[in-house]
């Protein structure tokens, strides 16, 4: 058939089906070309719809207000808040060293974080002995005395300062703690470490597990004649694709909203594999005074 001997009707299925065909190869290879991008390129863009309300006042001789509702779209970029959770962290981490013979900064111990602005320090309770003074190190470069006070898994140092005639004490960054019930596989989160400076690895949970503990019920919700405990399952570790270079005893894991969610301890350095976090729900009750 001509083409030219077609109808009006015949010109616009033709036209569809080219239409068709032209956006399928469209679709085709922008899927083929997205596949193979770098990560970089491909990295999950979050949406955040943020409503608006204008409010028209009007004159006396007017009707009802007129409510206008907008919503404006932002879109906020992972690696912004990858770069901020840092930020948010990083006057909260401090570094301990041991006291040499000369009552100075001796070897390095591991790192730790604020939970309190009047200076207590979490840490893993393997660096710390009951009543001894370390020294520790803040990002402003800052150096302190604390003492120790040792607890069965996490411990806590509190800084000792020297305030001078008038002055008053130094407040510090305490970090703030994540929901642990909110916490997915493949959720993204980043270590904290570092001997010399701060070093991060950004990653995902690969794994959580979970353990059975008895815990007391509180007396005025326990029953006449009833249990006392009962049997939780609670959260005992998160495994992270984390690589264990670099990674210290006491150092955060943090979610992209710079929130703590564990802390890496000596025990599970020895373990082979990504590293592993204690959640915050295993530091003392005491820490989150």
């Amino acid at each position: 058939m001509d083409i030219e001997e077609l109808t009006k009707a015949q010109i616009v299925l033709l036209t569809l089906l080219v239409s068709f065909v032209t956006s399928i190869a469209t679709g085709i290879v922008t899927v083929t070309l997205l596949e193979e991008a770098p990560p970089e390129l491909t990295r999950t863009i979050n949406r955040v719809v943020e409503r608006t309300v204008e409010r028209v006042v009007p004159s006396e001789s007017q009707g009802a207000a007129a409510v206008t509702t907008k919503e404006v779209v932002t879109v906020v970029k992972e690696e912004d808040l990858i770069t901020d959770s840092i930020g948010k962290n990083a006057a909260s981490l401090v570094r301990i060293y041991a006291l040499d013979a000369q009552r100075e900064r001796g070897i390095f111990l591991g790192l730790g974080f604020f939970v309190s602005k009047d200076g207590v320090i979490a840490t893993d309770s393997s660096l710390i002995s009951i009543a001894r003074t370390y020294i520790v190190t803040i990002d402003s470069g800052d150096e302190f005395r604390a003492e120790g006070v040792a607890d069965e898994k996490t411990a806590l140092l509190h800084v000792r300062q020297t305030v001078p005639e008038g002055e008053g004490p130094k407040t510090f960054t305490p970090v703030t703690f994540a929901d642990l019930s909110s916490l997915k596989l493949g959720q993204s989160v980043i270590s904290l470490s570092g001997k010399e400076r701060t070093n991060i690895a950004v990653a995902v949970i690969a794994g959580m597990e979970t353990e059975e503990v008895v815990v007391p019920i509180a007396n005025e919700d326990q029953e006449e004649g009833g249990p006392t405990e009962r049997r939780v399952t609670k959260l005992s570790h998160v495994e992270t694709t984390i690589e264990p270079q670099g990674v210290f005893p006491g150092s955060p894991l943090v979610n992209i909203f710079g929130e703590v969610i564990g802390m890496h301890t000596a025990e599970l350095a020895k373990e082979t594999g990504n590293v592993r976090y204690i959640p915050v729900s295993l530091i003392e009750p005491t820490t989150l005074e």
